[in-house]
Formats: structure tokens, C-alpha cells, sequence
């Protein structure tokens, strides 16, 4: 066995011993409680073999079980837990030493009490699951106690072999327990051992199939990022290859030239991705071989930088570059490797570095080694995503809504390229500070010259077209920059023009560029470069269509759907998604959240047109329906208004000439029997009747009647011929108080408390507002009276509230009902008994509220209270006198 073997087996057992130790004290706690219970239940047998000692031994017993309770108790704190092996040999020592004292007390050497060390040993090497060593040890322990308790009893050792025979059992039963001991903790150690295997093991599994879960979500990843990679710029060669084919009418010369110069970027974008995919299976496989050649360092180096710097440019980022040769000009690399080795990393600074920015690339040889460091100002790489960078399809974001194109190969292809130059590539980086990428190759690799192989009677191949395009394609660029969107200086036009309005929200400024020339000509195009920007054109303005890419920065497309579908001038708006995700969960995760339809990348011109074509004209004629319904809905609503009106004051008019006949018809009778009911008292004064009660009550019950019946043609008279006399300043303490002078309130029966702040005034007609006042006070005064009982109160509270005039009337009687509190001001609604009222006090209380520019509303609650609370527009907030 090796020395890194034994040192794991030595590992192994110290950590059995600990997990072993937590088991022994355990142990020992059951041990003492078998003790503590099983050493009373002796007693029995004390009772039938030695009675004469039944009450000591019972002393000894209860004491032994007491120690026991106590190592019991101590053994469950942390403290006393580190003298486990003490307590545990104390624990063995403790039983043993109670029987061997009763053995000295009875027969000594003849005692059968012996057998109980037998069973201590036994149990309590089960319990305690003490190994071979300790069991030995426990074994001696229990034969010295024995030795001693036969030779100090009285009779002393009367007989060797009763001894040896004692002797003789109790060494058996201690070498079975001690070759059990040490068996059983052999077995225990060998569990512990494959227990510890079997979770190493899980532990590798768990950590194999976590690895396994993230190779299939790169894996995953890579697929729906290559798909897009590709599926894009071949939808940007179809699309416009289908725009150029079409028979029907011709297009311009600037769309041709458009449409052509779109077709020629991504034909070249394609084949970039292509040949790092290309290089990348000829890495996996070995034949990706190297053809160094001797070639001039800065020329080469500053080549480069130079073919780069107008990219760099266009961005706004200040691009330089240092190269030190070292002494020596010549060095030996493949042009080809180290030069898309520098363009991958030139390009992904660029990538991750905003406008603004900086780039600086540096080159210095050692030795056989070149060094070249490439540093940007841009936004930095966390450091626990530093380690992964190289790592093939890694990408820091890899959602539906990362920022930048590309599926994670490029950092990788840089690293294994510098390994086949026998070099490396590292990284350092800080957030929002910059990113230093350095890559070391060897200049001094053996230049193998090319063979040329002569074919006679057959032409060369000339392919340097071939690798001039390839070399094109190298320097363009897998990413394109972002453009401005041009929503927001269409605003200032939209009204003006009536096109219907089409959303576009895509990433991609090529396909962006494509979609409007394809759209411009009939729709108007709010153009957005990431989910945040299409939602802020959406707040603004209402679009007939909206097309949305599925994988867009910031808000993907699919979030961008839910929150339009939030937006109550986009809820029914048709939302296309552009993906270039096939599978069916991409297309189900579209529909659910809220998009109408979806079109797969490629696509096209024709599709695309067709498809907007018919969304917008659907969607525009459900528009027309739903403003033809509100209009519908509007006029259906006038009409009625106007009908109700109507009827309202056809209704007033037929009540106003049935007032104007009863008070013509009705006023001169009752003035005429009033003045003879007076008449007839003043006549009874003069010739005393001999029963004189007998008149005075029906005379009483007459003219009231008639005042009552005059009351009512008031009212009607008030309430189709309302005061229209010029308004003026009112103090509403002496309004109010007029008011309760004029309400017969019993004082015995109701408490009034009136409480007016000084200086309320509003600006109205004192009799109206008395009037107002007076049925309120008398509606209280009824319902307090049909309630009854003791209590009765009725509180008006008048107070000024900034510029309002603030009225309360409280009280406690029987309430309103809250199915009726909608109906208290209805013309001739009541709920008072026939011929206590006609239903048009509140109504007349409403419209003087209403003629004096205040608002009113009531709160109740039946059998408890009834609140009128009034608001007036206060006196002094008055300019001028207003004429209703």
C-alpha cells in the first residue's frame, strides 16, 4: 500500500473515531439509564435469596441507580460530553462495584450474585459499543472487584475451586464480549468506510450531473445562439432576394442598391461564422495545421491595426497601438491564425467598450516570446465570470435579452489558436474600468517550405479570389453598431400623416434597415432597438401592428408582449414576433404571452408583407367598429337623456297647472272657513256654551286640517314656482334660530343643542334657507317621536371650513333605510303614513341646496341615527351678488 493510501486509511479512521465518539456517549446515556432502572427491579430477587438484607441492599441499589441518574444528566451537556471515556469507564466500574459489595456481604465465594457481572458485561458493552481494548480492560476491572470481595469476606477463599469456577464463567462471558467488540466495531468501521465511499461517490455524481445539466444548457444555449446567428442573415438574404425577383413593378434604384448592400454585409457576416465554426471542428479533429512563414513584425502588426482603425473610428473609440520589436524584425507565425486571433479580440473590445471609449494594443517580443496585450475602458467582466470566458459557447449572457450578437466561440477559438503558436491567453479585468486581454505566442516556430506539385497538361487553380474573400470576411465585424432610432422625429409629423402605424423593434440594425424599406412605403414605422425603447413609443402613441424580434436586449420580446398587453391603447393592437427559435416552446411562450402571431427567421418579403397587411386591416376595421359602437352608444344615451327630460317636464308642467288651480280653487275656501272658525270661537266666548269642550276639540281638529291642507298647496306652489328674488348676505346663527323658534320641539321629550360658529354667513334667500331649515328640523322631530323612549336628541353643528360653510343635523331617531337613501329627494316619495306628508319636503330641501350652490349628502343607520350634512360656498369667498 502506498503512502498516499495509508495516509487516507489514517484520514479515514480519525474521522470514524469522531463520528464514533458522538455514538459512545450516546451509548453510555442508555447504559446509565439501564442502569439506573434495572437495579431497583433486583429487589425482588434481594426478597427471595437473602431477606435478612433486603433493606440494605435496597440502600445500595437506590444509591447505585442515583449515580446512574446523575452520569444520565451530565452527559447531556456539551461541557462534560469531552470526558465521555471517564464517565464511560465509571459507568462499567459503578454496577460492578454495588454487586461485588453485596457479594461481601452474603456468601463471599459461594454467592450466586456473580452472574450478575456476567450480564453487566454483556449489556453494557452492547450498549456503550466499546471496542476490543476497552472491553479487555473493563473485563480485568470486573475480576480484580470479584477477587477482592471473596478475599476480604469473612470466610475469606474457603474453597479454590468454587473460585476458579466463578472465575472461569466470568473470563468466558469477557472474551466473548471482548472478541464481539472487536469484531463488531471492525464490521462498523467497514459500514462507516462504504457509507463514506457511497457519499463521496453521490457527492461525484451530483457533481457529474451538474456539469452534465450545464453542458446541456450550453449546449442548449449555443443551438438557439447559432440558430439566430444564421438564421439572421439568411433571412437578410431571402428577403431581399425575394424583394428583387418580384415581377410585380419596380423598385428604384436606391432600394436596389440598398437591398443589395444588405444581401452583401450578411453573406459575409455568414461566412465569418461559418469559418469559425469550420476552424473550430478542425481543431476537435487535429487537422487544423499551422503554416508559419517568416514575416516582418511591424508591418504585419500595424496592417492590421490600420484595416481596424476605421471601425474603431465609427464608434467613437480612440484606437492606438505600440510595437516593439525586441531587436530582432523577423519572426515566424501563420499570418492567417495570428491574424484572427488579433481581429477577435480587436473586435469583441469593441464590442463591450461604449462610444467614447478607448482601445490601445500592445506588442513587445521577448525573447522567442511575443506578447500582446489588447486593454479597453469598457464595462468590465465580474471576477467569477473571468474564469469562464475561454471556456467554448461560454457567454456572460446568454437570455433571450442579451445585448451583443454571437454564440460564445470566439475567446475560445483565440485560446486554442495560441496554443498551436505554443502559446497562451489570459485575461484581467475590473467592472466598469476595462478589460485586459494578453496573449503570448512562440515567433520561433520552424518554417516548413510549400511543395509545389506540377500537373502536367492541366491549368492551375487561381485561388487567390478565394483568399482575398475569405480575408473580407475576416475584417467583418460580428456585431454592427447601433443606430439611432428615428421615433422620436416622427412625432412632430404623425399627425399629419395617415398611414396606418407600425411598431418595429429589433436588435439588429440590418434587419431593422431591412424591414422599414420593405414597410415605409405603406406604413408609418416607430423604429426601436431594444424592448425598454418600444415600450416607451407605445406610451406615446397608439399602433396599428407591432413587430417584435424574440431576443432583443434590455426587454426581450416576450416581456415586451406581456407589458403592451398591460396597456389599455394595446390590448388589442396584433403583436408579430420575428424569432429565429423554431422549436414549439418558443412559439407556445410567444402565444401565452399575448402575441398574435410569429414569423420564423428566414422569411420572406412576401410573407412579411402579406402578414402585415392583413393584421393591420383587421385591426383597423375592428377600430372603425368599436368608434361606430361608441358613437352608437353616446347617441343611444342622449336620446334617453333627452326623453327623460322630456317626460320631466311635461311632468312639471301638468303639476304646475294643477297648482296654480288649486291655489285659484282651494286658497279662497280655506281662507274663507278659517276666518269662521274664528268667528264661531269669538261667538263662543260671548254666550257660554254649557259643555263648551265638547266644540273646542273639533274646532281645534278642524283648523288644523285646514292648515294642513294649506301646507300642502304651499308646497306645491314652492315647489313649481321656486323663489328667483336677488340673493343676499344670511347669518345663519339668527336663520337658525328662527327656524327652531317656528318647530314646535317638546323640550321634555328631545334635547336640541345648536352650536353656530360666529360669523358663518352665506350668501342665499333667508326664507328658502328657514324653509330648508324647518323641514329638516321637523323631519327629526317625527322620527325621534316614532322612536320614543328616553335619550332623544337632535344636534346642529354650523362651522366654516376654508371656504365652505359646513351644516350637520344629527339625530337619533329611527333612521333611514339604506335601500331608501337614494330616493329621499324624489318628488313624492315618503315613507310617512298616509296624510302625514305628500313626499315633497326633502325634495324642496334639494333643489334650495342646490339654487344656493350647495351639496348634501345623508348617512343613516337604522334604529341608531340620521346625518344631513350640507355644504354652502361661505359669504366672504363671494365677489358679486348672483341672480338664480
Amino acid at each position: 500500500m502506498s503512502d498516499m493510501d495509508l495516509q487516507a486509511e489514517e484520514a479515514l479512521r480519525l474521522r470514524y473515531r469522531e463520528y464514533n465518539k458522538s455514538h459512545r456517549v450516546s451509548g453510555t446515556r442508555t447504559g446509565s439509564m439501564l442502569v439506573a432502572l434495572l437495579m431497583p427491579f433486583g429487589f425482588s430477587l434481594d426478597y427471595m435469596v437473602y431477606p435478612e438484607q433486603l433493606t440494605f441492599f435496597l440502600f445500595l441499589r437506590l444509591l447505585c441507580s442515583a449515580i446512574a441518574f446523575g452520569l444520565y444528566g451530565l452527559l447531556a451537556l456539551e461541557f462534560w460530553k469531552r470526558f465521555h471515556r471517564t464517565f464511560e469507564t465509571l459507568l462499567f466500574f459503578l454496577p460492578s462495584f454495588f454487586i461485588c459489595l453485596m457479594i461481601y456481604y452474603t456468601e463471599g465465594i459461594h454467592s450466586g450474585y456473580y452472574a450478575g457481572l456476567n450480564l453487566i458485561l454483556i449489556g453494557l458493552s452492547w450498549a456503550v459499543r466499546v471496542d476490543a481494548v476497552d472491553s479487555l480492560l473493563y473485563l480485568l476491572m470486573t475480576m480484580l472487584m470479584y477477587g477482592a470481595a471473596c478475599y476480604f469476606h469473612a470466610d475469606g477463599i474457603e474453597s479454590t475451586r468454587m473460585l476458579v469456577n466463578n472465575y472461569y464463567f466470568i473470563l468466558v462471558t469477557g472474551m466473548i464480549v471482548v472478541t464481539g467488540s472487536y469484531f463488531l466495531n471492525k464490521l462498523r468501521f467497514r459500514e462507516y468506510a462504504v457509507g463514506q465511499q457511497l457519499e463521496a461517490n453521490r457527492k461525484e455524481l451530483e457533481a457529474s450531473n451538474l456539469k452534465l445539466v450545464e453542458m446541456d444548457k450550453a449546449k442548449t444555449n449555443f443551438f438557439a445562439n447559432i440558430s439566430h446567428e444564421l438564421r439572421t442573415p439568411l433571412t437578410l438574404l431571402i428577403g431581399p432576394l425575394d424583394r428583387l425577383r418580384r415581377p410585380e413593378g419596380r423598385i428604384g434604384t436606391e432600394e436596389h442598391d440598398e437591398l443589395i448592400d444588405i444581401m452583401q454585409q450578411n453573406a459575409m457576416r455568414l461566412m465569418r461564422l461559418i469559418n469559425d465554426l469550420l476552424n473550430l471542428v478542425r481543431l476537435d479533429a487535429g487537422s487544423l495545421k499551422l503554416r508559419p512563414s517568416e514575416i516582418e513584425l511591424r508591418p504585419y502588426l500595424e496592417g492590421v491595426c490600420r484595416s481596424f482603425h476605421p471601425m474603431a473610428q465609427e464608434r467613437d473609440l480612440e484606437f492606438s497601438w505600440q510595437i516593439d520589436e525586441g531587436g530582432d524584425s523577423k519572426v515566424h507565425l501563420d499570418r492567417e491564425k495570428v491574424e484572427k486571433v488579433l481581429l477577435n479580440l480587436l473586435f469583441n473590445a469593441i464590442k463591450f467598450t461604449p462610444p467614447g471609449g478607448s482601445i490601445t494594443l500592445t506588442a513587445k517580443r521577448r525573447g522567442h516570446v511575443l506578447g500582446i496585450d489588447i486593454a479597453d475602458t469598457g464595462q468590465g467582466i465580474s471576477p467569477e465570470e473571468l474564469e469562464s470566458v475561454f471556456d467554448r459557447f461560454w457567454q456572460s449572457e446568454s437570455s433571450s435579452n442579451r445585448r451583443f450578437q454571437g454564440v460564445g466561440i470566439g475567446l475560445s477559438l483565440v485560446r486554442d489558436l495560441a496554443k498551436l503558436h505554443g502559446g497562451s491567453v489570459s485575461a484581467t479585468s475590473e467592472l466598469d474600468v476595462g478589460t485586459t486581454m494578453s496573449v503570448e505566442l512562440d515567433v520561433t516556430l520552424p518554417v516548413e517550405p510549400i511543395k509545389l506539385e506540377v500537373v502536367e497538361d492541366k491549368k492551375a487553380v487561381d485561388t487567390k479570389w478565394l483568399e482575398q474573400l475569405y480575408r473580407r470576411a475576416e475584417f467583418f465585424p460580428s456585431h454592427v453598431h447601433e443606430q439611432k432610432a428615428s421615433g422620436d422625429a416622427a412625432d412632430e409629423e404623425a399627425s399629419e400623416d395617415r398611414r396606418p402605424a407600425i411598431l418595429i423593434a429589433d436588435d439588429e440594425p440590418e434587419m431593422m434597415r431591412f424591414l422599414k424599406s420593405q414597410l415605409k412605403a405603406r406604413y408609418r414605422i416607430d423604429e426601436a432597438h431594444d424592448g425598454e425603447q418600444a415600450l416607451r413609443y407605445a406610451k406615446k402613441r397608439r399602433h396599428h401592428l407591432v413587430l417584435l424580434d424574440y431576443m432583443m436586449p434590455k426587454v426581450d420580446g416576450i416581456e415586451a408582449t406581456r407589458r403592451l398587453r398591460e396597456l389599455d391603447s394595446h390590448k388589442g393592437v396584433p403583436i408579430v414576433i420575428l424569432t429565429a427559435r423554431a422549436d414549439e416552446e418558443s412559439k407556445f411562450q410567444a402565444l401565452d404571452a399575448g402575441a398574435t402571431d410569429f414569423l420564423t427567421k428566414p422569411f420572406s418579403s412576401t410573407e412579411l408583407l402579406a402578414r402585415c397587411r392583413n393584421l393591420a386591416s383587421v385591426f383597423e376595421m375592428q377600430q372603425q367598429i368599436e368608434e361606430k359602437t361608441v358613437r352608437l352608444e353616446e347617441a343611444l344615451d342622449q336620446i334617453k337623456q333627452t326623453e327623460t327630460q322630456m317626460v320631466q317636464q311635461a311632468k312639471m308642467a301638468s303639476l304646475g297647472q294643477l297648482s296654480a288651480g288649486l291655489l285659484h280653487e282651494v286658497n279662497n275656501p280655506l281662507n274663507f272657513a278659517t276666518t269662521s272658525i274664528h268667528l264661531i270661537k269669538k261667538r263662543l266666548t260671548r254666550s257660554p256654551h254649557p259643555e263648551p269642550e265638547l266644540l273646542e276639540k273639533p274646532l281645534t281638529d278642524l283648523h288644523d286640517g285646514i292648515r294642513r291642507v294649506s301646507s300642502i298647496v304651499s308646497s306645491l306652489r314652492e315647489f313649481t314656482h321656486p323663489d328667483t328674488t336677488m340673493f343676499e348676505r344670511v347669518e345663519l346663527d339668527e336663520t337658525l334660530s328662527t327656524a327652531v323658534r317656528f318647530v314646535q320641539i317638546p323640550a321634555a321629550e328631545i334635547t336640541l343643542t345648536l352650536s353656530v360658529e360666529e360669523g358663518a354667513a352665506v350668501r342665499g334667500n333667508q326664507n328658502q334657507l328657514v324653509h330648508l331649515f324647518i323641514n329638516l328640523l321637523q323631519n327629526s322631530v317625527d322620527s325621534l317621536r316614532e322612536k320614543g323612549g328616553d335619550g332623544l336628541e337632535i344636534r346642529i353643528d354650523c362651522s366654516v371650513v376654508g371656504d365652505q360653510v359646513r351644516l350637520v343635523f344629527e339625530d337619533n331617531g329611527k333612521g333611514i333605510p339604506e335601500d331608501e337613501l337614494e330616493r329621499i329627494f324624489d318628488a313624492f316619495f315618503t315613507t310617512k303614513k298616509v296624510g302625514q306628508g305628500v313626499g315633497l319636503g326633502l325634495s324642496i330641501c334639494h333643489r334650495i341646496i342646490q339654487q344656493h350652490k350647495g351639496v348634501v349628502s345623508v348617512e343613516s343607520e337604522v334604529d341608531s341615527w340620521c346625518r344631513f350634512s350640507m355644504s354652502f360656498p361661505s359669504y366672504s369667498r363671494e365677489k358679486s351678488p348672483v341672480s338664480v
